[in-house]
């Protein structure tokens, strides 16, 4: 075993590499003092378990004895998974597009001075001989040896140069951001949509839920009900191959512009937001509408299917599913046309069910990925409407023979922020859809995330099989206030309200940043750039930006003035970031426009809620908060009436019209 000390990891990751003749170590104090000491540059290296890439580059580079000798001889070897690291990740991917001109991605190869740890050369994948248009592993690593040797004061400043622009975020403003600064994200990212293809950009083809997310808030915000682009966009993760039509789930990414062929990777941390995503759209228009029937077929299939495939056995869910299937890319998902008719005439199903998969999932078309079939709709669906979930027969029986095959491995790690993230999509989803099993779904994992005993300020960032990782970062403790807080929207009880005071306190406590928004680590991190705050969005939202939506959403509901001042500070201290990229910033900027324009909140106190239960399902299915309350303890400034008939209270930010005793003349207010 060359790297025992890998096997003490809480990453499968880190694990995976224990065998590797590369002298590696985790990021620690050991690895960072060996450098120092040794007058070695640290070769850091990012990656996650599922990435495809990561894989490439460690059969080919390093496995290699020779390649590994060189790394051995010349640097102190790092080995980070970004899931568990998201401060060291964020640090030198935001490094790789200083220093590159252009964005990162996965693996990434930083080569670090050992006194200060600032980068002086990054890249991300490199072959292990020439080619792509690259240089070989092992010639580049000769060279960035020499470099450092001969060029040291070149390098030191060229780290330091990359230091200063990453500790120096654009300045902050005095003043509240305007709301108009949405309108300009929002023309921008309606630019961006594919009218062809649907979704946004082009190839690679990444679901962007975030801005999905944001164009969708500001369809509501508008009165529309989602119909022509926008709805388009979203029918083309769900027809096309991104979508699993045999489990449910989302991939990645595709490698094309039409969303055939995805990377295979399934991450948490795009399904995780999938529930929110599909719900908020089925919110948008009419309740009968089908595609609110499209799209609660499509989402039981990822949340009973795919998500049960996830879960661990601490009832939490796991971080990923492997882009590859021993060693092999796709393959335990890809069909041939004779093993899928065999098998559905195994099933009993007609020659004319069979010949219609067969044709409209492509398989009598030439071969799709590498002499093999991945299933998408062949022909696209224009909107969600359109979308033809495939039949129960068939994809009981295609899934039953895909079971069968070797399956990609799991990531195992329970990461706390992104289960949390699934549990206020669970919460919201089972709300939008009157689908109290989701809801409840949300609300158990939420409290397996934090049992009672438990202290926020202890939690780690996440655990495997028990053991607990590094402290938890700012993206954590944000998202999992967004999820209590939609708890207590669900159930208000005071033990919620206890523990969404813990979080914002243990924030304020350990991440505040002098410019009044929030660093996404805290000294016990032992980050290169430990003042780093973030208020772009990437694969999920900025813990600074869900912060503030959520800090606004509970200081309106609530009345507490105090919440929504930490709100507005952390909009005024990214007034310089959101000028250089308004598009960058969705949700920061969808929570901007729920700051100006508050959402409606009704709270409804009665003391029996039977004769309320239509109208609280109906504002629910509309995408409204709704919070309900038997009790004078809660929200006292709505009293609780003596009636058994109850009142419901609407109020819009900071104002609420007189109380209305009648649960039908409530819902007329809102036709």
């Amino acid at each position: 075993m060359a790297n025992p000390r890998l096997l003490e990891s809480t990453s499968p990751y880190l694990q995976a590499h224990a065998d590797n003749p590369v002298d590696w170590y985790a990021w620690n104090d050991e690895a960072l003092s060996r450098a120092r000491e040794e007058d070695r540059p640290i070769l850091l290296s990012i990656g996650y378990a599922a990435c495809h890439w990561c894989h490439v580059m460690a059969r080919e580079s390093f496995s290699d004895p020779e390649i590994a000798a060189v790394m051995n001889r010349h640097f102190i070897n790092i080995k980070v998974d970004r899931e568990e690291r998201p401060d060291l990740d964020k640090t030198f991917q935001t490094a790789h597009a200083l220093l590159n001109q252009r964005g990162g991605g996965w693996p990434l190869t930083a080569f670090l001075n050992p006194d200060d740890l600032t980068p002086f050369f990054i890249g991300t994948y490199f072959p292990s001989r020439p080619r792509f248009g690259m240089p070989g592993f092992a010639d580049l690593l000769e060279r960035v040896h020499s470099t450092y040797r001969e060029k040291r004061d070149q390098t030191r400043e060229q780290g330091r140069a990359v230091h200063r622009a990453l500790s120096a975020p654009p300045p902050g403003s005095d003043a509240l951001p305007p709301v108009s600064v949405a309108d300009a994200a929002r023309a921008r990212l309606e630019g961006a949509l594919d009218d062809e293809h649907g979704g946004l950009g082009g190839a690679p083809k990444f679901p962007q839920l975030p801005m999905l997310d944001f164009l969708l808030d500001e369809a509501a915000a508008r009165g529309d009900d989602g119909r022509g682009r926008l709805d388009h966009a979203v029918a083309a993760l769900l027809d096309g191959g991104l979508f699993d039509h045999l489990d449910g789930g989302i991939f990645r990414y595709c490698v094309d512009a039409d969303w055939s062929i995805p990377h295979f990777e399934k991450m948490l941390v795009d399904n995780a937001q999938l529930p929110d995503t599909l719900s908020r759209l089925a919110s948008l228009g009419p309740e009968s509408d089908e595609r609110r029937g499209v799209i609660e077929s499509l989402l039981a299939r990822s949340i009973d299917h795919f998500l049960e495939r996830m879960r661990l056995a601490d009832g939490t869910f796991a971080a990923s599913l492997d882009a590859d299937t021993q060693g092999e890319e796709g393959a335990t998902y890809l069909w041939t046309p004779d093993e899928a008719r065999e098998v559905l005439e195994t099933a009993g199903l007609d020659a004319g069910t069979i010949d219609g998969f067969v044709s409209e999932y492509g398989l009598d078309r030439p071969a799709n990925f590498e002499g093999k079939w991945h299933l998408a709709a062949f022909h696209r669906a224009q909107s969600v409407d359109e979308v033809r979930p495939l039949a129960g027969p068939i994809r009981r029986a295609l899934l039953a023979r895909r079971d069968a095959r070797p399956q990609p491995k799991r990531d195992d790690k329970s990461l706390l922020g992104l289960n949390a993230m699934l549990a206020t999509g669970l919460l919201r989803a089972g709300n939008r859809f009157g689908r109290d099993d989701w809801a409840s779904k949300g609300l158990d994992l939420l409290d397996r995330l934090v049992p009672v005993d438990t202290a926020v300020a202890d939690l780690p960032t996440g655990h495997l099989g028990g053991r607990p990782s590094v402290p938890a970062f700012l993206d954590d403790l944000a998202l999992l206030l967004e999820a209590e807080s939609e708890a207590f929207f669900r159930v208000p009880v005071a033990e919620r309200l206890a523990r969404i005071e813990e979080i914002i306190g243990t924030i304020t406590e350990r991440f505040d940043d002098a410019s009044g928004a929030f660093r996404l680590s805290h000294a016990g991190h032992a980050a290169p750039v430990a003042g780093l705050v973030v208020f772009t969005d990437d694969a999920q939202p900025a813990g600074n930006a869900v912060l503030a939506d959520t800090l606004t959403r509970l200081g309106y509901a609530l009345g507490r003035t105090d919440w929504l001042s930490l709100a507005e500070a952390i909009f005024k201290a990214a007034a310089g970031s959101i000028d250089r990229a308004p598009q960058a910033h969705t949700r920061l900027l969808a929570a901007l426009r729920r700051f100006h324009q508050p959402g409606t909140v009704v709270v409804i106190k009665a003391r029996e809620m039977t004769g309320w239960q239509t109208a609280i399902a109906t504002l629910r299915r509309r995408g409204m908060t709704v919070i309900v309350s038997g009790s004078d303890d809660l929200l006292p400034d709505k009293p609780l009436p003596d009636a058994d008939a109850g009142l419901a209270y609407i109020c819009r930010g900071t104002a609420c019209l007189p109380p209305e005793a009648d649960p039908d003349r409530l819902l007329l207010q809102f036709d």
